[in-house]
């Protein structure tokens, strides 16, 4: 065997022996495998860098920035608003109802735009249902895959396969020659994740991750048993008074926060507001006090899991007085919190103790330490205030939704130019992402950040793996070993054996190029079995698509991230889901298109 067939094979095996026992960063063995690649020999330089200018690669750039600029206008919000309506909150019908609505949408545009437009949608259903997000984003990325099967341009291998056979001279398939089979494979893989989701999605392993910087603060000081959401019952004695008429402070010594209903956000506490039935009132107080105030007015307690994000925009900051600060020597009674920054004290800490009464009347000294509770806006005026210093992190991402139209345009518009213009989906799309950015939906640098470069890299660094399979007829000989293998094989057997050889060719290299190997060989192929052309090219455009087992796929790689996926949870959950894709492939077109 030539020396570069067996640098290609070792270079390609420690890949994959690298991912899938991470032993390191995934993306980090991607580049590795590239460069190696070069300092063998088997691929130039220019070839090596090919990955970075790719079509896959500036595509998935684009859609992350599109899919920044959904959320930022809040379409993402309204989406998600509109599916649980639908769907209703439990995790099987949210995730049965997206899956049918990406697969459908993949379909009849590339599944990487339908996985993007989804991703911010998924990540907003999660935090408000309290949904582990990777039980979320895994089957819907997976729904993308399979609904590119429903017609010849939902993936790039059956894109490519009426090219390669219409270059042939042999029948080309119409839009929908594979929706039969498509269908059966969305709907098996629905019902796969309805049935064993609970056992192969790695469900909760990021939550300790997206706890909120106001939750963590709320932990660190203990005050999240101190804070209570409670709902006002239509026969409350408080509906009709105000705050000062409840005498929540005289009498009970606690604290209002935040009222809001379903209908309105949020009410403005420091104007003189009514209280109505159907509200939900935020109190901060000791539990006894808590304990007396609601059995006074006969409130309802709620159940509120992150309560630094209560309501719509109120939210928690520490900060520290500076030995400069004009607050030195003064009384928190003579700090105009209230009237200067709309916010107030829910925690004040001084001379290494936690003051439990009297806080109106406590001398601020340097050092203390307050824990204030406003709106987002009225909190970005201690940033560049003199008088204190910021601990906790403000979050800057304000939503909007006057630019909703133009956001929807431009993603709509990047569809329309790949799908009826003929263009590439990293042209379209880059041209979707910039007319985001130059309508103001957001800034460039906003762009930038939304990129994940991980997964950039990722890509990049495996697309040279394909070209060194091409290059040094690697591919070709497992192919031609494969058909030299299955001469006299039953037909079913045959078409199996192809769709597993198409599977691994779909995690090692792309689907195009996969195909574009594969189709020449099954036409040759055809002449010797009892197997129709049509059905074999088939099988190798449809398993191309076949790329749940690993990350490497650019709508996996795209989801792993955020969904704080590992290699193995692809592996466990995508290793069946594989098996079943080629049984299904296999069975359909044995049986109905022979």
């Amino acid at each position: 065997m030539d020396l570069q067939l067996l640098i290609v094979f070792a270079i390609l095996g420690l890949t994959v022996a690298f991912i899938v026992t991470e032993a390191f960063r995934i993306d980090v063995v991607a580049i590795l495998a590239m460069l190696s690649l070069v300092w063998a020999g088997s691929i130039t330089p220019q070839q090596a860098r090919s990955g970075f200018s790719s079509n896959a690669v500036l595509a998935i750039i684009a859609v992350m920035i599109m899919g920044r600029g959904l959320y930022k206008s809040g379409i993402t919000e309204k989406i998600a608003n509109f599916i649980l309506q639908v769907a209703g909150t439990g995790r099987r019908q949210i995730i049965s109802t997206v899956s049918v609505t990406v697969g459908l949408m993949s379909g009849l545009m590339q599944n990487l735009g339908a996985a993007a437009l989804f991703l911010p949608v998924m990540t907003g259903i999660s935090k408000r249902e309290k949904i582990s997000i990777s039980s979320l984003l895994m089957p819907m990325g997976f729904a993308a895959l399979l609904g590119g099967t429903l017609t010849m341009v939902g993936t790039s291998s059956l894109i490519v396969l009426n090219d390669l056979l219409t270059a042939r001279g042999v029948p080309t398939f119409g839009l929908f020659s594979v929706f039969p089979v498509g269908v059966v494979l969305l709907i098996v893989g629905i019902g796969y994740f309805s049935l064993l989701g609970p056992y192969v999605l790695p469900s909760g392993r990021e939550e300790n991750n997206t706890v909120s910087p106001g939750q963590k603060l709320l932990n660190v000081w203990g005050l999240s048993d101190t804070i209570y959401t409670f709902r006002v019952p239509n026969d409350s004695d408080l509906i009709g008074r105000s705050a000062e008429e409840s005498h929540m402070g005289a009498n009970y010594n606690i604290n209002l926060l935040e009222v809001y209903d379903d209908k309105q956000s949020d009410y403005d506490i420091w104007r003189e507001i009514r209280f109505r039935e159907g509200q939900k009132i935020v109190v901060q107080g000791r539990e006894e006090d808590i304990g007396a105030f609601r059995n006074a007015y006969g409130l309802e307690l709620t159940e509120e899991e992150d309560k630094s994000d209560t309501g719509s925009s109120g939210r928690y900051l520490e900060v520290v007085i500076p030995a400069r600060s004009s607050l030195v020597g003064k009384t928190l009674r003579g700090v105009p919190l209230r009237e200067t920054y709309n916010a107030q004290v829910v925690l004040f800490f001084s001379e290494s103790e936690v003051v439990e009464d009297g806080w109106a009347d406590r001398v601020i000294r340097a050092g203390d330490t307050m824990v204030l509770h406003a709106k987002q806006e009225s909190l970005r005026f201690f940033e560049g205030s003199e008088d204190f210093i910021n601990v906790t992190p403000l979050q800057h991402d304000p939503k909007k939704p006057e630019k909703a139209w133009l956001s929807v345009g431009s993603f709509a518009g990047a569809i329309v130019l790949v799908l009826a213009l003929n263009l590439s989906i990293s042209i379209g799309f880059l041209t979707g992402a910039l007319a985001m950015v130059l309508g103001g939906v957001l800034t460039i640098e906003e762009a930038y950040r939304s990129v994940e470069w991980k997964v950039v890299f990722l890509i990049s660094g495996l697309i040279p793996i394909g070209i060194a399979m091409e290059e040094s007829g690697a591919a070709a000989i497992i192919a031609e070993a494969l058909v030299t293998l299955v001469q006299g094989v039953h037909p079913f057997l045959i078409l199996f054996a192809l769709g597993i050889l198409m599977t691994f060719f779909s995690l090692v290299m792309s689907n195009v190029a996969a195909t574009v190997l594969m189709v020449p060989l099954v036409l040759e192929m055809a002449g010797t079995i009892d197997l129709t052309a049509q059905v074999l090219v088939l099988q190798v455009g449809l398993c191309a698509a076949n790329s749940f087992v690993l990350p490497t796929h650019h709508v996996n790689a795209l989801l792993m991230t955020p969904g704080g996926y590992r290699v193995p949870d692809y592996l466990r959950a995508g290793s069946l889901l594989s098996l079943i894709f080629v049984l299904v492939t296999t069975t359909m077109l044995y049986v109905f298109y022979l």
